[in-house]
């Protein structure tokens, strides 16, 4: 079936979503109390989740044949939200402040901190990552509405 690179990454979770509802019943409901009816036939789901993985491998081979002209932005993408998030974390106090409350939780004096990366310098930083973010993205979605690929699409997963 022909869809488009955005149609097969919604399908390409629901897929992953199913290859793990499908293991979790293999693992779950194999053992039963002798003589109890058994709800599922473990042999089954097994071939099942055989073949929705095969239809996963076969799915992002054709997405990434698909994405090859774009690699390079969805690296770049990756490695801006990793940057974002290190700024995030970044602590900037900046001046006299008591966090922590000292050693053992004793109220102490405020200590005086010095940040080299000072709030406002990271927030001009994720205000640029965010720009990048969104002009990349947007060349990303674009790619995806517009270029089709062949796939199977298995029935079995909804």
């Amino acid at each position: 079936m022909e869809i488009t690179l955005a149609r097969a990454l919604k399908y390409k979770n629901r897929l992953v979503g199913k290859i793990a509802t499908v293991t979790e019943v293999i693992r779950n409901k194999n053992s039963v109390v002798k003589g109890t009816e058994k709800e599922v036939d473990i042999n089954d789901l097994f071939e099942l989740r055989l073949k929705l993985v095969k239809n996963l491998i076969d799915l992002k081979t054709a997405i990434n044949k698909a994405n090859e002209s774009i690699v390079s932005d969805i690296y770049n993408l990756s490695e801006i939200k990793s940057l974002m998030s290190i700024i995030n974390s970044v602590d900037t106090t900046h001046g006299k402040s008591s966090k922590g409350g000292g050693y053992y939780g004793a109220n102490t004096e405020p200590v005086e901190y010095e940040s080299q990366m000072r709030f406002t310098d990271a927030e001009e930083m994720l205000s640029s990552g965010n720009k990048q973010i969104d002009q990349i993205q947007e060349k990303i979605d674009k790619h995806n509405h517009l270029i089709t690929i062949n796939v199977e699409m298995l029935d079995e997963i909804y």
